[in-house]
């Protein structure tokens, strides 16, 4: 530690310092024929003391600062700006290093930049505790306790504490250029070479860089921590708002009304930079909170209607408080893992034949995706066409199944079903006669099925083929694979003539488990239709 004796000294040598520099200019301005004086050199017998001097000047800067910050009432200076006292005392500190500098003026180059270089890394140094300080005075600020309630409310003083920490990083560039860089490097150059100058440079360039970015991270510390802090209000909210969304609950206001008045602070308070570092890091700590109660509510067995309620209020959020900035930024940190959560919230929201079909439409999406030809278990050839509420259709062929019995072929048949099949109960679910010992069946077999105006009209409506090996007894059939084709993807002929194209489809089976409609259906462990369904999953897996 510099004692307060060292300081008063490091004052009177410095002061003996300007003296004799003045005096030495005295003497050129009196005899300028004589360029030789012998204390020309005068400098060099402050060599050892100048570090000291800017040790005392660090350590004087950097009391000042925390004072300044103790005794800073976190109010503007004026209606103009939007940081308070102990920035605009702390950029005065830095003046009074600069001017003491100037003061120096040291006039061998080599030594002016190993100096100013320690000058730029203590400013640097000073930047980063006044940050820190400035976090730490308003670290138990904004808590608010009544009867019913304790939780953190956004506060000006918390805005100003990020707005002075963005204040003093974005004077540290101009410092530096007042400090005289620049010209130092210029002659450093004249007296040594181009190479070494530009290696000073990138050395100054990096330290400075480097305080840039970890004031950067300091405001970004202090926005995620107030991001924290507004956590347990938003989750409270978020959870009594599934609860109790549809019995005339009013946790779905409170927690628009929190949102509301703390955003609408920020906005007033902050610049835009920072405004959006605020919306991005409340938003990462809502996707939290909204995985935290999907998770815990999961283990407690909550209703669809709890993630249904759950994701109407997160789409209200969205709209509400996510900007276009943010919600088109390709960096908003939770851009993936909000579709992620909305995903899941659907998931877990659908009633359990909603979640069943989904599962099919997302096999129907993977099928879409894989190449004919590339798949282990063949390919289904149909031709098939809507008119009106008729569907004909007719299946062709098969390629290349996989053979089930021990002679290394198979007895194949198709078995058509509409999905989902709750929707199309009393439809006929039509199906090929068996071939014998083949892996080539040419089926060629046409139906013609005749749906109610609203069966037609289902959305996401498909077929399934499921292609089966027959028992020599007839008593167990083996399945083989499946294939699916959306009524989206069936012509409708009403009307219009011409051909209507084959269409080939890529047969496959079910080989994971580790999918979110899957999950989703694991999680219902008292529901028979789940259950009835997973078990018959599995069996297609193992090839029953």
């Amino acid at each position: 530690a510099i004692e307060f004796e060292d300081i008063n000294m490091g004052t009177t040598l410095f002061e003996l310092y300007i003296v004799l520099k003045r005096f030495c200019a005295m003497g050129t301005e009196l005899s300028p024929e004589e360029n030789n004086f012998a204390i020309d050199e005068y400098h060099r017998w402050f060599m050892a003391g100048v570090t000291h001097w800017l040790d005392i000047a660090v350590y004087k800067a950097l009391t000042r600062i925390h004072k300044a910050i103790e005794l800073d009432k976190l109010q503007p200076e004026d209606t103009t700006v939007k940081y308070s006292s102990s920035a605009v005392d702390t950029l005065a500190i830095f003046y009074q290093i600069k001017i003491f500098w100037q003061q120096l003026a040291w006039p061998d180059v080599e030594g002016a930049y190993i100096f100013v270089a320690k000058i730029v890394d203590d400013i640097c140094r000073c930047c980063v505790f006044y940050a820190d300080r400035m976090s730490a005075r308003v670290e138990n600020l904004g808590v608010v306790e009544n009867a019913y309630e304790r939780r953190f409310e956004v506060t000006k003083e918390w805005c100003l504490a990020i707005n002075n920490i963005d204040y003093i990083r974005q004077s540290l560039k101009p410092f530096t250029t007042d400090l005289g860089v620049d010209d130092i490097l210029a002659k450093l150059a004249d007296v040594q070479s181009d190479v070494e100058a530009e290696r000073c440079k990138d050395t100054l360039r990096a330290v400075l860089d480097n305080a840039i970015d970890t004031e950067k991270n300091k405001i970004l510390d202090l926005v995620e921590k107030l991001a924290r802090k507004m956590a347990p209000a938003m989750r409270r909210f978020l959870l009594e708002g599934a609860e109790l969304l549809q019995q005339d609950s009013n946790s779905l206001d409170r927690l628009m009304m929190y949102m509301e008045d703390s955003l609408k602070l920020l906005n007033s308070e902050l610049n835009e930079l920072n405004f959006e570092r605020v919306l991005d890091a409340i938003w990462v700590e809502l996707t939290t909170i909204l995985y935290d109660l999907i998770q815990s509510s999961l283990d407690k067995r909550r209703p669809p209607s709890f993630y249904a309620n759950l994701r109407d209020t997160l789409h209200v959020m969205v709209a509400n408080f996510k900007t276009d900035a943010n919600r088109e930024s390709e960096g908003a940190r939770d851009k993936d893992t909000l579709a992620h959560i909305e995903r899941l919230l659907q998931l877990h929201g659908y009633e359990t034949t909603d979640l069943i079909h989904q599962y099919y439409l997302d096999r129907l999406e993977e099928q879409k995706q894989t190449e004919l030809g590339t798949g282990a278990y063949g390919m289904l050839t149909v031709q098939c066409f809507f008119k009106g509420n008729v569907l004909e259709l007719e299946i062709v062929n098969a390629r290349n199944l996989k053979p089930m019995d021990g002679n290394g072929s198979c007895d194949p048949f198709v078995r058509v079903h509409f999905l989902p099949e709750e929707r199309f109960v009393g439809v006929v679910k039509p199906k090929t006669q068996c071939l014998s010992k083949t892996l080539f069946p040419l089926f060629d077999e046409k139906f013609v099925i005749t749906f109610t105006p609203e069966q037609r009209a289902i959305p996401n409506a498909m077929i399934m083929f499921s292609i089966k090996d027959k028992d020599l007894f007839g008593m167990s059939n083996q399945y083989l694979a499946e294939c699916y084709l959306g009524f989206s993807d069936i012509a409708d002929i009403s009307g219009d003539t011409g051909k209507i194209e084959q269409q080939h489809l890529v047969l496959t089976r079910p080989n994971r488990m580790d999918v979110d409609c899957l999950r989703a259906l694991e999680y219902r462990q008292g529901d028979k239709q789940a259950k009835d369904f997973m078990k018959k999953l599995k069996q297609k897996m193992s090839g029953l």
